[in-house]
């Protein structure tokens, strides 16, 4: 059994001061595969502080994501999404700094696009992958929660694509359909 604690998050940078914590980083490299485009490099597109609570659907996993700015040829950065191990889990996202699209998918390629800025609450159902994409010049940091057995299952998409994708049209970001995209069988 857990036992209780208090951590301090820097809503700006999405740090956590705790000593409960461990941080996913993920470079050029690490997301290699999601774009269009290949990327390589040691640039760091973004990072994960997890607080280190128990993966059980009794607990609550928490953590923020601050996902730089830059692109990819056209593409703007995101994370590498994922649908949950356990497909009914939900999710919720609290946006602190920073302006993104959060894609959302169900198997059947039924796409959801919302937006993420500052305040803005984003709640994804279970059953729907979800990747978060950086549309400003400032990095894009978000609060989430979900119950604690749900699992990241980042083969699927890894595997089939996201039907959509965000990029630098001449009015800014646009949502175009993903020519790479395997739709389920």
């Amino acid at each position: 059994m857990p036992t209780p604690f208090a951590a301090q998050i820097d809503l700006l940078t999405g740090a956590i001061d705790s000593a409960e914590q461990r941080v996913v980083s993920r470079t050029l490299d690490d997301v290699n595969g999601i774009f269009a485009r290949e990327c390589h490099g040691s640039e760091l597109v973004y990072e994960v502080f997890n607080l280190d609570v128990p993966e059980l659907n009794s607990e609550l996993q928490t953590c923020t994501t601050r996902l730089h700015p830059g692109r990819v040829g056209d593409e703007y950065y995101m994370t590498k999404g994922h649908f949950h191990e356990v497909r009914d889990r939900s999710e919720i996202y609290l946006t602190t700094s920073g302006v993104g699209r959060l894609l959302m998918a169900t198997a059947s390629g039924e796409t959801v696009v919302q937006e993420m800025a500052p305040g803005t609450m984003n709640y994804i159902p279970g059953g729907w992958a979800h990747r978060s994409v950086n549309v400003g010049d400032e990095p894009l940091v978000f609060f989430a929660s979900y119950i604690g057995d749900a699992g990241h299952d980042y083969a699927t998409i890894e595997k089939r694509g996201f039907p959509v994708r965000v990029v630098e049209g001449t009015d800014g970001p646009t949502v175009v359909a993903n020519p790479r995209y395997v739709a389920d069988a």
